[in-house]
């Protein structure tokens, strides 16, 4: 991903920098408690360079890009170890691997100017996989990607300059849209509540002037920088991730004159700076407990009471930490709250999420800091449990009632409830006027979820009838797509809202046994 030149030159072998646990009482909060260390073959300490995670919720996988073995490494998360490595060319830097789950799916972004794409017909892919050469006029170096579960494409921006926004259907086999993006950008998310891909600009060529997110609807292929959403040199933007219920982005900043993370309510651009968490690169959510986590390893502020690294130029001494955010209790003033952080090690600038057993992951070069060597401790990765409650009790059925968008005339009821059977949530929506291909996104506590549904061309009627991974997120929006287009959006309601609409009429009839 990138960083910057000088925090890539940073970032590699023996110069990783990196941090164990918080000490400050103001800043212990963070609910997050270390329970083991994976050894990775290969890494030692000091050696242990890597990018980003991607989570398979299906297969109970995570997939780490592994730049020291110049692969991606394959972890059980059952039993937390390292079963595997996917070997790419010695030439590459991998940047990210993410997984679209309907689909089943890797997706690699290589770092050098392919997307390589496997079937994921067991956890370690067998044979060659799909390349995607990016033309060497769209800026060439894949990075950052994100999945729209809307039309199933993979969006990657490009490294170099002219920098563009790739999209690449992963059901269509080929590149689809090449779109510039206005400046440097590194990190970009899929908001499931509008349907666009928001882009962490970072602004690297103008000093950061115009850092800030960019904005893609896929929907128009155009892209956009909204005033509202640009910061300037206040946070040079990293990683990004999004709340799907309350809008809003949590940023990863490196540099700039806030030296912290910043979160954006996206409805009114409105945002607030985090001081005590800066110098990050990753950001991700965990959607079952409705809270943030950054790969901080670049951390300056000395606020945590955690460890700090030995001086290394050009950084100095540095904190490094996993900062915890809430989604859910913001202060009056601010769109997210900062919970606490847990100390890391030397080396960390990524984290990951499983979100069913609420772990966190962060590979790092040494554990513990030491501020009196290099060679102390270990490398691995780090594996925390969040001991937080879920942000949503569990709950017996909930509705969405779909109004057309985009031009569309289709409405529709989904109803979603759970089975006395195996305690999970089913999907079941009949849903007429559709001719063509139609599926519903549901954002869920563990990711955003894709229900296919069966068209009869002859009645134009599409039955969607899954089961979901996770529950639901009420409050969240639900989108059905026709012919991989938004046709569809409603709120997800759980079936005790009093909103007497079609889907709690449904939800009713559901629970007197009439349908």
């Amino acid at each position: 991903m990138r960083i910057s030149t000088l925090l890539k030159a940073c970032l590699c072998g023996a110069a990783l920098l990196g941090g164990t646990f918080a000490a400050d009482p103001n800043l212990q909060n963070s609910g997050l408690h270390l329970q083991q260390t994976i050894t990775v073959p290969g890494w030692s300490v000091g050696k242990a360079n890597t990018d980003l995670f991607g989570f398979n919720p299906v297969t109970r996988v995570m997939y780490l890009a592994d730049r020291t073995n110049h692969g991606v490494d394959v972890i059980d998360t059952h039993t937390n170890t390292v079963i595997g490595l996917i070997p790419l060319a010695s030439t590459t830097v991998v940047n990210q691997p993410l997984v679209a789950i309907d689909l089943q799916q890797l997706v690699v972004s290589d770092g050098a100017q392919s997307v390589l794409v496997w079937d994921l017909l067991t956890p370690m892919p067998n044979g060659q996989p799909t390349v995607y050469t990016l033309p060497a006029s769209d800026g060439s170096v894949p990075d950052g990607m994100d999945y729209d579960t809307i039309n199933q494409t993979v969006y990657v921006v490009t490294d170099n300059a002219p920098y563009t926004l790739v999209g690449i259907s992963l059901a269509q086999k080929k590149i689809v849209s090449e779109t510039k993006i206005p400046f440097s950008a590194d990190l970009i998310r899929f908001n499931s509540i509008d349907g666009k891909i928001y882009i962490s600009m970072e602004d690297a060529d103008n000093n950061n002037a115009s850092a800030g997110i960019a904005v893609y609807d896929p929907a128009t292929n155009t892209m956009s920088a909204p005033a509202q959403y640009k910061v300037g040199p206040i946070c040079p933007g990293h990683g990004i991730d999004i709340d799907p219920i309350t809008n809003v982005a949590l940023m990863g900043c490196f540099g700039g004159t806030s030296n912290g993370n910043l979160a954006m309510n996206l409805s009114t651009g409105k945002f607030t700076t985090f001081p005590d968490v800066g110098g990050t690169d990753s950001i991700v959510l965990n959607p079952n407990l409705r809270r943030f986590y950054s790969g901080s390893g670049l951390n300056t502020a000395k606020t945590s009471g955690c460890p700090a690294t030995p001086n290394a130029p050009p950084f100095g001494s540095l904190v490094p930490v996993v900062g915890v955010f809430d989604a859910i209790h913001p202060s009056a003033s601010a769109p997210a709250r900062l919970d606490g952080v847990a100390c890391t090690g030397r080396g960390n600038h990524i984290a990951g999420v499983d979100p069913i057993r609420n772990n966190v992951y962060v590979p790092v070069a040494q554990f513990p800091a030491d501020p009196n060597s290099t060679t102390t401790g270990v490398a691995g990765i780090l594996v925390f449990h969040d001991s937080t409650h879920p942000a949503q009790h569990p709950i017996g059925a909930a509705h969405a009632d779909l109004m057309p968008v985009s031009g569309s005339a289709i409405s529709a009821t989904v109803l979603m409830s759970v089975d006395p059977n195996n305690r999970r949530m089913e999907v079941d929506a009949t849903i007429h006027g559709v001719s063509g291909s139609a599926w519903l996104t549901i954002p869920t506590t563990v990711t955003n979820e894709i229900v296919h549904c069966s068209v009869n061309s002859g009645t134009q009627t599409a039955s969607c009838d899954e089961f979901l991974l996770g529950d639901p997120l009420v409050g969240s929006i639900a989108t059905l797509s026709v012919n991989a287009s938004a046709a569809a959006r409603g709120e997800v309601r759980s079936c005790g809202d009093d909103d007497k609409g079609n889907g709690q009429q449904a939800c009713e009839s559901k629970e007197h046994g009439d349908n």
